[in-house]
């Protein structure tokens, strides 16, 4: 990556030719000529390294409440200025001027819509998102219909109440019903951009492997995969609990009648698994619904929590029943890899980058010193427009 600088030479070496040979560059602009060269190599660096290492995890939590908040409308007075013109000075040093003047107040009215609010938590995160009013009579009736005053909604102009219903209304969970919610945050994966590092083989483009699940629908993930003895929704919420105490987020593939060999193409495709990721992986499941092998992988302090969990994956049929053994083992035996463990690792920025960064770099110091042969600035001894004299 020393490149991107060593680059960088090359227009302050111009630079300095110039301003010995042209007597329209002075030593100020080729300052700023090297700055600029040396500003365009670090933005280039940050960004191509930036793009190799970055990366997204999933957080898994659930809906704490909701709230709705009706229509209501909002009255407020708002200044209106005009534009005066005035003059100062006598003869010659006479000059135009304007200036804002209050003139008076108008009225003016704003309606708030009605919305439907749902309140996630994740444990060391929380967010909020919009919801219809169907999703939220559903949330509602199983947290128990009890619907509670959550205050009043906050004038936006500073203004007046003037119609509708100003309350807020906000459903509580009452009877400890989980609605599992995920997100997604970004994080530096370094060994994402140097993956060479570490034992991940070339996986073949028809070997039957899976995408990383991006959960696109944060009420209902995609984390299940192949797998229909199992209800997403119980999954679901095993990693909602799971979520914030342990920050993991599990996930389990099925892979039929596929062989062991399959599950490090996996591990190699997911390049060992995002920073908080636990793949459960098996396959060749019996007519008692019990794999005949089971792979799993993940980033952890210790391989002995994931020793156990294949363990559990081969001595129980898989359905709804095994969950709670999985989420046992990992409540007492999962702890996640402490990640700047990998802050080691280097990154080189791949050879696209130095030839955009030539580019880049050969447009903006030929416009620079084009503006630098061509300005009112000499070598002169004269002061220019900044008050820097050049010489």
């Amino acid at each position: 990556m020393h490149w991107f600088y060593i680059i960088a030479l090359v227009p302050t070496i111009i630079g300095l030719i110039l301003f010995i040979l042209n007597k329209k560059v002075n030593w100020v602009e080729c300052i700023i000529g090297t700055a600029l060269a040396f500003l365009v190599s670090g933005i280039m660096h940050f960004t191509a390294v930036r793009s190799m290492v970055d990366d997204i995890e999933c957080f898994s939590g659930q809906i704490t409440h909701t709230a709705h908040f009706p229509q209501w409308a909002e009255e407020w007075q708002e200044a209106i200025y005009r534009t005066e013109h005035y003059t100062t000075g006598y003869g010659k040093n006479r000059q135009s001027h304007t200036r804002r003047v209050f003139s008076h107040y108008e009225t003016r009215h704003t309606t708030h819509s009605e919305h439907y609010v749902a309140y996630l938590y994740f444990g060391e995160i929380s967010e909020e998102k919009d919801i219809c009013i169907a999703t939220f009579n559903d949330i509602k009736k199983n947290f128990g219909n009890v619907v509670e005053d959550g205050g009043t909604q906050s004038f936006h102009h500073g203004g007046k109440f003037d119609g509708g219903d100003r309350k807020i209304y906000r459903a509580s969970n009452k009877t400890g019903y989980i609605y599992p919610v995920t997100t997604t945050r970004h994080f530096e994966n370094r060994v994402k951009a140097a993956p060479s590092k570490f034992s991940f083989v070339s996986v073949p483009s028809n070997a039957p492997v899976y995408n990383w699940p991006v959960n696109s629908n944060y009420m209902v993930s995609d984390r299940l995969i192949n797998e229909p003895r199992i209800s997403i929704l119980e999954f679901d919420r095993m990693n909602s609990r799971l979520g914030p105490l342990k920050f993991i987020n599990v996930i389990m593939i099925n892979f039929g009648d596929n062989k062991r060999s399959i599950a490090e193409l996996q591990r190699s495709k997911f390049i060992g698994g995002k920073k908080n990721d636990l793949v459960l992986c098996y396959g060749q499941v019996n007519s008692n619904n019990v794999p005949a092998w089971a792979m799993v992988f993940g980033w952890s302090e210790s391989d002995q929590c994931k020793r156990n969990l294949e363990t559990i994956l081969l001595e129980y049929p898989i359905s709804d029943a095994i969950l709670p053994l999985i989420e046992n083992e990992i409540l007492v035996g999962y702890v996640i890899k402490e990640w700047s463990k990998f802050d080691y690792l280097s990154v080189e920025p791949p050879k696209w980058a130095y030839w955009v960064l030539a580019i880049v770099m050969i447009i903006t110091q030929t416009i620079f010193w084009i503006w630098s042969s061509c300005n009112e600035f000499d070598k002169d001894g004269s002061f220019n427009k900044y008050g820097i004299r050049s010489f």
